[in-house]
């Protein structure tokens, strides 16, 4: 489903990490772990498509990312890569339920206020649909974030420290979330972050850019 060959991230064509292969079947996870400023962030920019390779290739789902570019990389990003950021990132003026369906719209696809509903209420957080991000706590922010990187069924959902900043049974309560997400509907998680606390949920990890 994915696959890496001989690929080379950074910026400005100076290169801060090279994973020479790595390749995942659908639903299977992969930890990226390493201290900050080790490239974690680039690779997972890199493999979202929102930098393009140095060098190498990553495809996934048979498309090479080298042969998407502009809007078709913007439109196939919205389609099969779900992402956490760090930050929340949303639209500050719509509601937890509005910038849901504009992920839908970004990506080409219906909106579908159902589906969007559904999967907050299986984040437990139906009842903030109306609300502005900006009035949740962190640990709902967190929760809507999941939601949209997941609300596309999206083939891999990519996160960059989704829990580091949380406490112990938050940190719990995130992964329980986010492998059941991936596994409804069989997609593949690849989290970038220096929590060793969350090692144990995945058998496949990278660490300082050697797979293992």
């Amino acid at each position: 489903m994915l696959e890496i060959k001989n690929l080379k991230v950074g910026h400005d064509e100076n290169v801060v990490m090279e994973l020479p292969r790595l390749s995942l079947s659908s639903g299977e996870h992969c930890l990226i772990l390493g201290a900050s400023g080790s490239g974690k962030t680039t690779l997972l920019s890199t493999l979202s498509g929102l930098l393009a390779p140095l060098g190498g290739e990553i495809l996934l789902e048979g498309h090479n990312f080298n042969d998407l570019h502009g809007s078709a990389m913007d439109e196939f990003r919205g389609r099969n890569i779900g992402i956490i950021y760090q930050t929340l990132h949303m639209v500050s003026a719509l509601t937890v339920l509005e910038n849901l369906l504009l992920a839908q719209y970004s990506a080409g696809l219906p909106q579908n206020s159902d589906k969007a509903v559904t999967l907050l209420e299986h984040l437990g957080i139906a009842d903030k649909k109306d609300d502005k991000p900006e009035t949740l706590s962190q640990g709902q922010q967190q929760r809507v974030a999941i939601a949209r990187a997941a609300i596309n069924s999206p083939k891999i959902i990519v996160g960059d420290e989704p829990t580091s900043a949380l406490d112990d049974n938050a940190c719990e309560t995130v992964m329980d979330l986010l492998l059941k997400l991936a596994a409804a509907s069989n997609a593949s998680l690849v989290i970038a972050t220096h929590d060793q606390r969350i090692k144990r949920h995945f058998h496949k990890q990278i660490t300082l850019g050697c797979a293992q």
